[in-house]
């Protein structure tokens, strides 16, 4: 039990955290560090941003940076993870029991992502570096279900949408897939097709410098080249479809 606790107490103070750790603190703060590597991956745009947590431009550079200052593992992550949760300076701990997103709204993605749309997500310690988790659908909408006193529904974003058998696409166009080299959501996506693969029409590109939807946000001077070659060609295919239905050219 000693041993035990002072080890908790030393990740008490290497991150900082609100309350004391215990088991289930450890294993928080486990989970805590999944997510943030997930987010921080997903918001590696080129310029300083908030809406997740205050983070510098391209900030997975800026953690890999950090925790090249010490060769004891705990400790370089538990630098690199003071980026992500204080990087101002202004937070005086870090809280294990707040939503790492804040007023976001990630609530209501909690509970599309247990009732429509469940994406089924694993892990593997001997081939990446998050600790090994399978995914049973069983168990998971078991969950959902008690969670939110609702019936879930695992296969409507299937039978609504389409295109997940094999990725059959043969009967869509018009529609435009990007996907951003960065974003750990595009090992999920079309990125890895290189074949035509729909009707007509369906633009289908990966964009080196991008994270995620980062050819969909607001215009910025640190935008990389690749992400306006995207927009740029986003910009062409609706000029194309739209003139295709009014028989007029689209100015945008």
């Amino acid at each position: 039990w000693y041993q035990r606790r002072v080890r908790e107490k030393q990740l008490e103070n290497l991150f900082h955290t609100c309350k004391p750790l215990d088991r289930e603190g450890v294993a928080a703060l486990s989970t805590w560090l999944n997510g943030m590597y997930f987010d921080m991956a997903m918001v590696n745009y080129p310029y300083p941003t908030s809406f997740l947590a205050e983070l510098p431009a391209w900030p997975v550079k800026e953690f890999c940076r950090r925790t090249n200052s010490s060769e004891d593992t705990v400790t370089a992550i538990a630098t690199g993870a003071q980026m992500y949760s204080n990087y101002t300076g202004k937070t005086k701990c870090l809280d294990l029991d707040a939503d790492p997103a804040g007023d976001l709204g990630m609530t209501g993605w909690a509970f599309q992502a247990c009732m429509e749309m469940i994406l089924p997500i694993s892990s593997d310690k001997s081939v990446d570096m998050f600790p090994t988790e399978s995914f049973d659908l069983k168990s998971f909408v078991a969950y959902c279900e008690t969670r939110w006193s609702s019936s879930a529904r695992p296969f409507w974003l299937k039978s609504f949408f389409g295109g997940m058998d094999g990725f059959d696409f043969s009967g869509y166009s018009n529609i435009f897939f990007s996907n951003g080299r960065l974003d750990p959501w595009a090992a999920g996506g079309t990125a890895i097709i290189e074949e035509e693969f729909c009707l007509s029409d369906c633009p289908n590109i990966l964009i080196a410098d991008g994270a995620h939807h980062l050819d969909l946000r607001s215009s910025n001077p640190a935008a990389p080249n690749s992400v306006l070659d995207a927009r740029k060609q986003e910009v062409e295919a609706i000029k194309r479809w739209t003139a295709r239905t009014t028989g007029t050219k689209t100015e945008l």
